[in-house]
């Protein structure tokens, strides 16, 4: 009875310590960037600007249309001033108004064609600023991801480093027993050890950071442990190194910079539209009378011409800061284009020495390896001091943290590279 007692509480703690223990939620890469570009949240605001845009270019170009508009009216006059009065003496009079009006522009000076060049514009700039969130997102996504796999990995490689610091601790335990080592030697073989603990326990705090993060960059909303599962692949390179102008003119920044020009142009056509006369063309045809039933018809049509004197100088300073800030955005282009085609260039190389210099890394760790085997058994053997040995073993694992640095470090260049050229993995 009282095993079974035993047994039960057994199970019942099991179950609770096993309700308490963090769910973890492992993700794909391919499942990243899903999430990420259906719930980031400065993605969704990229979008609506786009969207806000669109709507006011169909805006624009309504003004080449007639502007029709219908009014009506109905009313009573006398001398009564009462309400009663007003609603009820014989002497007042009543009337009725019923009328319909069409305006065209036919000439505004060209500051109809300019609000819908401005317009365009102004799309074209929220598509480019889309493009760049886009970018940055696609970044942001790649380094958080990458980041994360990477402290995943390290933990496991030092957890590595520990099991092959605890197995030699013993060895020089066993040669310091046997006399043929001192303390010293031992001293720092259990300080290695320690180290590794310290290591070990500081990568799952960074992990945890970096777990937050990419929570972040995908929607906002908290989840579980993130666990990412996937690989550091090793890209191939291309044959010839790109062409940097032509990419300059496909990235968002000179895009954005394009578009800011035309958006100054069409603001200048518009302050210069100024000193052109406006013609406009108006028709009506009304009716008036004590009733709807009795209203006589009639209608109207004119035509104007306006032509503007003098403003003050409003006119001329507005065409003089408009000419201006055109002057500006053009130079602006320009030296957005130069900055950009030196940073595509630039990280371009830095995306081209991290390959290389992975591959070299390779062959870094496969010669600490060797040697780090060879050590140990001169070691056993006597023929190799702790010192030398020791400063074997800490190149081995220089090596390896630096293997594992170097394939990050492609994630991190390549993302650098992507997003200088303003493209990603979001769509």
């Amino acid at each position: 009875m009282i095993n079974r007692r035993l047994e039960t509480f057994f199970v019942l703690s099991i179950l609770l310590i096993t309700s308490k223990t963090p769910a973890q939620t492992t993700l794909t890469w391919e499942q990243c960037v899903k999430e990420a570009e259906n719930n980031n949240l400065d993605l969704k605001t990229a979008e609506q600007t786009v969207k806000a845009a669109d709507d006011n270019h169909i805006a624009s170009i309504g003004q080449w249309f007639p502007q029709i508009a219908f009014g009506t009216s109905l009313g009573r006059s006398g001398p009564d001033a009462s309400i009663n009065g007003a609603l009820s003496d014989p002497n007042y009079t009543p009337s009725a108004t019923l009328g319909i009006t069409a305006q065209e522009t036919i000439f505004s000076g060209f500051k109809d064609f300019a609000s819908v060049d401005q317009s365009n514009a102004q799309l074209d700039n929220a598509r480019a600023q889309l493009a760049q969130a886009k970018a940055q997102l696609s970044h942001d996504l790649k380094m958080d991801f990458y980041q994360l796999l990477y402290e995943q990995k390290q933990i496991v490689l030092l957890q590595t480093i520990r099991d092959r610091d605890k197995a030699n601790q013993d060895l020089v335990q066993m040669n310091f027993s046997g006399g043929t080592d001192n303390k010293g030697s031992l001293l720092v073989a259990q300080a290695a050890v320690k180290q590794d603990e310290y290591n070990i326990d500081q990568a799952n705090r960074t992990l945890r950071v970096f777990q937050r993060q990419l929570d972040q960059v995908l929607s906002g909303n908290p989840m579980d442990d993130i666990v990412v599962s996937g690989d550091f692949e090793s890209p191939a390179l291309p044959d010839n190194e790109p062409d940097f102008l032509e990419l300059t003119r496909e990235t968002p920044a000179h895009l954005e910079a394009v578009a800011q020009y035309h958006l100054s142009d069409s603001q200048y056509v518009t302050a210069r539209g100024a000193f052109f006369p406006t013609l406009t063309a108006d028709a009506g045809l009304s009716g008036s009378g004590p009733s709807y039933d009795t209203m006589a018809a009639g209608w109207t049509a004119t035509l104007s011409l306006n032509f503007p004197l003098f403003t003050g100088g409003h006119d001329l300073f507005t065409l003089k800061s408009a000419e201006e800030t055109k002057q500006g955005t053009e130079d602006t282009l320009e030296s957005t284009d130069l900055k950009t085609e030196s940073q595509l260039e630039s990280s371009y190389a830095a995306y081209v020495d991290a390959v290389q210099q992975s591959k070299v890394q390779e062959f870094q760790v496969k010669a600490a390896q060797t040697q780090e085997e060879i050590a140990k058994g001169e070691y056993l053997n006597g023929l190799l001091i702790f010192q030398n040995w020791e400063q074997i073993e800490g190149n081995l694992t220089a090596q390896e943290n630096a293997q594992l640095s170097d394939v990050f470090n492609i994630k991190t260049t390549e993302a650098n590279w992507e997003l200088t050229q303003g493209k990603g993995v979001i769509p």
